[in-house]
Order: structure tokens, then sequence, then C-alpha cells
């Protein structure tokens, strides 16, 4: 319920008008003790609001102090007093002006946070968070405000609630969904379901980097878009030996491990491709050379198998499955815990790729009689076969 501030309002446009309390009661015909009554936090009788409103010059609504300008004001008042709080003091504050702005999905996203904060009131404070929450998915379109509401739940909600709140929340990357998971257990101190998921979320972080942009060097369906990738091949090139160095960076005994070949034959692939393409042809065809070694052992490791990714001290002895027909990616923790792993694609045992993107990429339009593209063109077609 808005809080009525008529007592303020008539003093103000009594000031206002320069007039008395007893010059106001005249033109009203009232009694000036009445209208000394309202300024001291008395309300005039509902039937008697136009006629004052009239008086003033002003609306209902402002005379009650529900006007816009008034409530934006106060709201304005509520943010500035809740940051100099304590977090008790927040809680309390952001629950009268819930219950004074109920519809203000602003307010409902401070009161949520508020609760979130404590978590000594998680329990009682439940059906509060959950009725806010609610209400914000149902009516809210502040996509913001929203992802908070998820966000909360997430963290505070019940084990058998959890899963209907991780639905809710777009699946863009994954890796932002267990981020949300690594937080709740943080958040409830959990340490060993925090401490794995952290170790898959390191891995999935990794994941993203490598594999963000890979599938969009195979779309040969939009020329438009498949024109845009390759418009700045020396940048490609150089992100491409970047990633190339991390993958280097976590390796045990000076090989790649076994998990990424696919990933780092890949990147040698592209790297290649885009020197051909910038006209660094001797380069580029070292790279492309050292793209079919590493394709050769990678299409040998059998699909299914759980492979190394790298220093144990980084993921904890994590390993990957290669994608086999189930197209199911999963990271395996020391523990047993099972990850899912959207970016099954870094995980592919695909003997077509550098035929494809021989023929397809442009980069390569420039060098197709060149002996070196030639033969190299027929190691690819026999790298099918296998």
């Amino acid at each position: 319920m808005v809080e009525l501030k008529i007592s303020e309002v008539i003093s103000r446009e009594r000031k206002r008008l320069d007039l008395t309390q007893e010059e106001l009661a005249k033109a009203l015909y009232i009694s000036p003790q009445a209208v000394s009554n309202w300024e001291r936090g008395g309300y005039p009788d509902i039937t008697l609001l136009p006629s004052i409103a009239n008086f003033f010059g002003i609306t209902v609504d402002e005379l009650i102090g529900n006007d816009e300008v008034s409530v934006k004001s106060d709201i304005e008042s509520f943010f500035e007093k809740y940051g100099k709080a304590n977090c008790k003091e927040r809680l309390a504050l952001a629950k009268a002006y819930h219950k004074k702005y109920p519809q203000n999905f602003e307010i409902m996203e401070v009161l949520g946070g508020s609760i979130v904060e404590i978590k000594d009131y998680w329990e009682k404070e439940y059906p509060l968070l959950k009725h806010i929450c609610e209400k914000i998915m149902e009516q809210c379109t502040n996509e913001w405000i929203r992802q908070s509401a998820i966000h909360f739940m997430h963290i505070v909600c019940p084990d058998d609630e959890f899963e209907n709140w991780e639905n809710r929340s777009p699946r863009i990357f994954a890796d932002c969904e267990n981020e949300k998971l690594e937080e709740r257990y943080y958040q409830r101190c959990d340490s060993k379901k925090f401490q794995a998921q952290s170790n898959a979320n390191n891995l999935l972080s990794l994941m993203h980097f490598l594999g963000r942009d890979n599938m969009r060097y195979h779309d040969i369906r939009e020329k438009d878009r498949f024109k845009m990738v390759f418009d700045n091949p020396m940048r490609i090139a150089e992100l491409s030996k970047f990633k190339m160095r991390v993958l280097e960076s976590i390796s045990t005994n000076g090989t790649i491990p076994e998990a990424w070949l696919g990933a780092y034959a890949e990147l040698c692939l592209k790297t290649g491709g885009a020197l051909i393409g910038a006209n660094e042809l001797n380069e580029g065809f070292e790279y492309l050379e050292k793209a079919f070694e590493l394709y050769e052992k990678w299409i040998e490791i059998p699909e299914g198998k759980l492979m190394d990714v790298g220093k144990p001290e980084l993921f904890d002895n994590a390993k990957v499955n290669k994608n086999d027909n189930s197209n199911v990616v999963y990271i395996h923790l020391q523990d047993g815990t099972k990850v899912w792993n959207p970016y099954l694609w870094l995980f592919f045992g695909l003997k077509n790729d550098i035929r494809r993107a021989m023929k397809n990429w442009h980069w390569f339009d420039n060098v197709h009689t060149d002996e070196r593209f030639v033969v190299l063109y027929e190691k690819a077609l026999k790298l099918m076969e296998k």
C-alpha cells in the first residue's frame, strides 16, 4: 500500500499560496481545527479530496503523494538509504518498501538480494523470496531482473525445486549454468561439490575459449556469414597460434594432452589456411602439413575413450570422453562426478575436416594449382578412407 503524504502536501500547497490555516479553512468551508489536524498527520474525509485538490490546482494522486514525481523521489530515497544500511537493516527496509510498492520489480530484485545475503534467514524468508521470484518470472520483462530472480532461487531453493529453476534460464552457454551451480555450492558451504564443480568450470572456461567459434568455420550454408569469418586472416592466424600456446602450456611432458589433439589439429588447420589466405604461403603450408600429422593421431583414438586433459594440478586428474555416436561428452572428475560438456565439437573425430576446409575455405582459392596444395588434397582424400 502506498504511504499517504496528504499532510505534507496540504502544508506545502497552503504555504505556496501564502495562506494561513484559517484562510484555507474558510475557502474550503471547514474549521481551522480540521486543517490543523490534517497538517499534523490526520486525513481529510475521502469525499473532500477532489475539492481540496481542485482548490490547489493539483490531481488527487498528487494530493495523496502518489503521483509519478513523488513515487520516483521516494524510491530514489529508498536506494540511498539502502546503500548506507547494514545487511539486516537493508532487508527490513526492502521488505517495507516492497509492501509499499508491491508491483515494483526493482525493489523485488533488491529484496531478493537482501534475503540471499543473510544465510541464517533463508528458511524463514524463503516463502517471500519464492513469491517475488515467481512474480518476476510471470510479469517482469526486464531480462536482467529475471536472471537475478533465477540466480537467487538457484542458491536458496531446496534440491527438489532446483531443476525447475535451472530450466528457466536460457541455455546460451552451459558454462554459465555451471557457474550458477558452483555459486550454489559455495553459498551453501558444500566443500566437496564446490571443489568438483570448480574443477569442471575451469575446464569449461578453457573449452569455451577454444571452441566458441569452431563451428563457424564449417558453416557453408550462409555465404555472407561464411565470408565474415575470413575477413581478417592475420587476426585469425594470431588468435589460433595463441590458443595453441595455451594448450602447449598445460602439457605434462611436452606433448599435447590427448583430449586436445583434435582441437589442436583444427587450430593448425585454421592457422595454415589463414596464413595462405594472407599470402604467407610457406608458413601456411607448414601448419597445414602439421595439421595432417595431428589429425592422423586424433582419428586413431577410439570413440568414447576417456582422455587426459593436461596437468593434474590444474584440473584434478579430470578426463573427457571422445565423442561417439551418442553425441554426448562429459567431464569425468576424479570423485566419479560427471559434468555435461556442451563443446562436443572439440572432441569429434571427423576424417573429413581437412578435405572440407581445403575445398570450401576461400583462403585456398588462389593455391588450387600449387603443387603443395594438390599433394595435400590427395592426402586429405586418403585420410577419409581410414
